[in-house]
């Protein structure tokens, strides 16, 4: 019995430093992760009594590994656009189903990639970590917002294929038109302005202005046309000139169009701007035409921005925001339990989980088309290598000297 207790110290010290080669060896296997998180191998002594005595005696020492979770990894940019790392605190959160049914995890591994799933003919593309977990976020509130909120309940996938959004069809309310027109034009001269405009089912249209001078000083008679339906307010007017050019009247006329073209287009009201308008010396000149309104737009793409929101930009050349990344926090990082991959998985240690809107706090913030390299450093762990390699040599020789004093002994006894 006495005999092996001169081994165990060195079994021990064997088994923990095998450990701790466990650890480095994940490390540099990691080296090039995104998101990775390094962990370390401690020890503490072990020492028994027996019989109450008061003297302790040296049995070895126990391994402990320890995940340093919180240790932040570098920020590189990538200039794609779905990527995104967190610099400070916080994780991104994922679902190992689309519906949410699924194991909830945390990941620091921004590298975001699409997800289909659904049968052929009905599928459906969700945002996915490098482990193919769903991406969870807040939903757009459909009035430019996203409905915030406290608990996992709060999010859902985050889906970004073609049937996932629309950007509806918005009617023309307003239009800006600013131009030239010559100062020494000759009555009867004729000079045309058309604006793009679209119906309340986002047809496009075109409302043209016809300027003709008038026998009296500094007057223009203005007509509106459109080729798809009829002006039923609003003209015809006339717009008139001081005698710097600056225009006296009228600085906006609102027009009324009812459509022909289709017919099922709901009638329009549309306030023109004519403040721009003047009427100096020299050619005809339009300078500054808009107006506001849409055709029905498809989602074309996504990205994501600093607020951790996912903008979609629609086929209309507009965006809205379809979802909200929360910044997912617990009180002891370090205490969150390991997964497969990059992925992390809430314990009692942990503590519990919050959602915060990057933007609204100061634990952390998004940094948009890049990633967070790993944590771990090459340099560190080769230095860790070569003091972990020496220890398990010397247990190893301490095992040879005990078993050679063990041989003497018997020896001797015989």
């Amino acid at each position: 019995m006495t005999a092996s207790y001169l081994y165990m110290p060195s079994i021990t010290a064997l088994n923990g430093h095998s450990a701790a080669f466990a650890s480095i060896s994940q490390n540099v296997s990691n080296l090039t992760t995104s998101g990775f998180k390094n962990s370390e191998t401690l020890f503490s002594d072990l020492v028994g009594s027996k019989n109450g005595s008061a003297f302790g005696q040296f049995s070895g020492i126990k391994p402990a590994t320890r995940n340093l979770i919180e240790q932040q990894g570098s920020i590189i940019s990538t200039n794609r656009s779905l990527d995104v790392a967190i610099d400070g605190a916080g994780f991104l959160v994922t679902n190992t189903a689309f519906d949410g049914s699924g194991e909830t995890f945390l990941t620091r591994a921004g590298s975001i990639d699409l997800r289909v799933v659904g049968a052929p003919g009905a599928e459906q593309t969700f945002l996915a970590d490098q482990s193919g977990n769903f991406l969870q976020g807040w939903p757009s509130d459909g009035a430019g917002g996203f409905s915030i909120g406290t608990g996992l309940g709060s999010l859902q996938p985050i889906r970004v294929d073609t049937g996932a959004a629309l950007s509806a069809a918005a009617a023309t309310t307003t239009a800006t038109m600013s131009a030239n027109l010559p100062a020494g034009s000759a009555t009867a001269a004729n000079f045309d302005l058309s604006v793009g405009v679209f119906d309340d089912l986002g047809n496009a249209h075109t409302l043209l202005f016809d300027f003709t001078k008038n026998v009296a000083l500094d007057t223009w008679d203005v007509v509106a046309t459109t080729p798809d339906g009829a002006l039923s307010a609003g003209s015809p007017f006339s717009m008139t000139f001081d005698a710097s050019g600056q225009i006296v009247s009228p600085a906006s006329q609102t027009v009324g169009v009812t459509w022909a073209n289709p017919a099922t287009a709901a009638a329009s009201s549309i306030a023109v701007d004519f403040s721009g308008m003047t009427q100096f010396g020299g050619a005809f000149t339009p300078r500054a035409i808009s107006s506001n309104g849409n055709t029905l737009g498809t989602l074309v793409d996504a990205t994501v921005n600093a607020a951790g929101e996912i903008v979609g930009r629609f086929s209309n050349g507009l965006t809205q925001g379809l979802a909200k990344l929360p910044l997912a926090v617990v009180r002891n990082p370090n205490g969150l339990t390991p997964q497969e991959g990059t992925n992390f998985s809430l314990s009692t240690n942990s503590g519990d989980l919050r959602l915060l809107e990057a933007d609204q706090t100061a634990f952390g913030t998004f940094s948009p088309q890049a990633i967070e390299e790993s944590a771990a450093d090459l340099a560190t762990e080769f230095s860790k290598l070569i003091i972990t390699q020496r220890a398990y040599s010397s247990a190893a020789q301490t095992i040879k000297v005990v078993d050679e004093m063990h041989q003497v002994a018997t020896r001797l006894k015989g």
